[in-house]
């Protein structure tokens, strides 16, 4: 596989030089301790310092600036499943709401992103071992293409050659490496990490020396990755630097040249009659121009001092370094307005710069889907690969443990879908606004407003509605898992607000019979309703007697005559 894939690492190191530094050097991909000065320059030193103008930055740049609005957070819909499926999707959802704020996933995912547009993919691994993702770059990340190409990796790699030996102490205990280790402690090392996903095993080495092996148990590979474009053969594509490369040389060359004119060019030109009183070394020495002397046309001709500023280039070079670097962005399909913050020419109304933004928007639609996908499946990898005797979310008092087997054997009943991070605003007014709204549509009950509204502040004045909306779903959590006492009957605190467990109760009961759900189940819902319905009548007995019945008055009857 390295073989193989090694022939990819030019082109990585040709981008990744005309990415950061618009091709003036040459520094090796796999180099983690470069010098950061060194640099060659392509056309010489005649010129001294060249500017630069790195437009496919621009275009890559833009790119990722309008996919990081596009936070995609995963959305567990249990469908149909039963309540089991519903209470694995809560617990799901919760760990990965936190899972990629905690890890910063989305700053991860628009790094790969980056190196999907440079090389031409990108790569995020997830770490059994220590419960984490990590973003590699494509260069570290060895398969077999053909595998690949078919979608059925059985065996993959990452190759770090400059990985800090320091980071591998727990594995090198007793070793020769661990000698070398204490002997310099920066030391680097060339470190693997192979996967038989066939034979269940994980092979860790230093170099061609296996320092570790264990057994792991998913089948899948334990990476997610994303292409520019997707391969059409093989499983090597293009991005987009490689897509409008040439047409960046070509402004390097326009810029060059135009760079070179400017430098060169006499600020002045003077021209002095000879034979006139003042002396042409004045001016050449101070360095103001260049000086010529010419023979006077005829006697008593006027024959002043001429200075001239000829133009540095002509202009038909800046108009083509204009065409080609507008062509640059049209092919990439970033808008001036998106790269350079700028009004097109010609655009003044507001609808216009609407259209302008849809119709970049669809341009980039498949590069938009393909992220989107990308983030989902990572969700979905995360569950195939972590331990399966691990809690999803860490253990606290009142929270029902949910194990990652519990979740996987519940796949085929709940759907992953991705929704924006939060169809709720994050500016508090806003969402207030919309929270407003949703109650009014009776969309939300008011018991999940302050649920929904997570404001600091506020969290005061709507804990104790939000702590009975809690506990009323505990409460109904044990009543589903659990049968009655042996009264008959289901206990819970005397505090509790019955008149919101009777409608949560009710929803529920109606949410499970619509998925087919256990019998017993909805026997168990049917008998607590049922039992809150008794007492809510006791309650209202209580509250408000009945009315006594007023005796009837009789009326005077006129006695009839027969």
């Amino acid at each position: 596989m390295e073989q193989y894939l090694s022939r990819r690492e030019q082109k990585y190191r040709r981008n990744y030089n005309r990415y950061y530094n618009n091709g003036n050097r040459s520094e090796d991909i796999w180099n983690l301790y470069g010098n950061v000065l060194a640099y060659y320059n392509q056309y010489g030193a005649n010129t001294e310092d060249l500017p630069y103008l790195n437009v496919l930055r621009s275009c890559v740049d833009t790119m990722l600036s309008k996919l990081s609005q596009t936070k995609v957070r995963p959305f567990f819909n249990p469908v149909n499943g039963t309540y089991k499926t519903t209470k694995v999707c809560r617990n799901a959802q919760v760990f990965f709401d936190e899972f990629y704020d905690k890890q910063d996933i989305y700053k991860k995912l628009i790094a790969s992103m980056g190196d999907a547009l440079i090389f031409d993919m990108g790569v995020e691994w997830i770490d059994d071992e220590t419960s984490t993702v990590r973003r590699i770059p494509p260069w570290e990340f060895h398969f077999d293409a053909g595998e690949m190409s078919i979608g059925e990796l059985t065996r993959c790699a990452i190759v770090k050659k400059q990985y800090p030996l320091i980071a591998l102490r727990d594995k090198i205990k007793g070793t020769e490496y661990e000698k070398a280790m204490n002997a310099s402690p920066n030391a680097y090392v060339c470190y693997k990490r192979y996967y038989d996903l066939l034979g269940g095993m994980e092979y860790q080495y230093i170099g061609t020396t296996l320092i570790s092996e264990r057994k792991i148990k998913f089948t899948v590979p334990p990476f997610v990755w994303i292409y520019y474009k997707e391969p059409i053969k093989g499983a090597l594509s293009d991005s987009m630097i490689d897509s409008v490369y040439q047409i960046q040389r070509m402004i390097d060359e326009l810029t060059y040249k135009i760079a070179t004119a400017s430098k060169l060019s006499p600020t002045n030109t003077i021209f002095i009659p000879k034979g006139s009183d003042i002396k042409a070394s004045i001016y050449a020495s101070s360095k103001i121009g260049d000086v010529f002397e010419y023979n006077i046309a005829g006697a008593g001709s006027s024959n002043p001092i001429t200075v001239a500023t000829p133009p540095a280039i002509d202009s038909q070079y800046i108009q083509l370094l204009e065409l080609f670097e507008a062509k640059m962005y049209n092919l990439t399909g970033v808008s001036q307005l998106s790269a350079q913050s700028k009004k097109p020419s010609g655009i003044n109304s507001g609808v216009a710069l609407q259209t302008l933004e849809d119709v970049e928007s669809e341009r980039h639609n498949v590069v938009l889907s393909n992220y989107i996908r990308f983030a989902r499946d990572l969700a979905e990898r995360i569950i195939d690969v972590y331990p399966e005797d691990e809690d999803v979310l860490p253990n606290r008092q009142g929270r029902n443990q949910t194990k990652w087997k519990d979740i996987k054997k519940e796949r085929d009943m709940f759907n992953v879908q991705f929704s924006a991070s939060s169809s709720l605003s994050k500016d508090p007014k806003v969402k207030m606004e919309q929270i407003e709204k949703l109650l009014s549509m009776k969309v939300i009950d008011p018991s999940m407003a302050s649920t929904l509204l997570e404001m600091p502040d506020l969290e005061g004045a709507y804990s104790i509605t939000t702590a009975a909306y809690n506990s009323n779903e505990k409460t109904l959590e044990r009543i589903v898992e659990n049968p009655p006492d042996a009264d008959g009957k289901y206990h819970f605190f005397e505090c509790t607000d019955i008149n919101l467990l009777f409608k949560q109760s009710v929803n529920l009961l109606l949410r499970l019979d619509a998925s087919d759900e256990n019998p017993e189940v909805l026997e168990r819902l049917t008998l607590f309703i049922n039992q809150l319905k008794e007492g809510m009548d006791e309650l209202n007995q209580v509250i408000l007697p009945p009315v006594p019945v007023q005796p009837m008055a009789q009326e005077n009857v006129a006695p009839q005559i027969a």
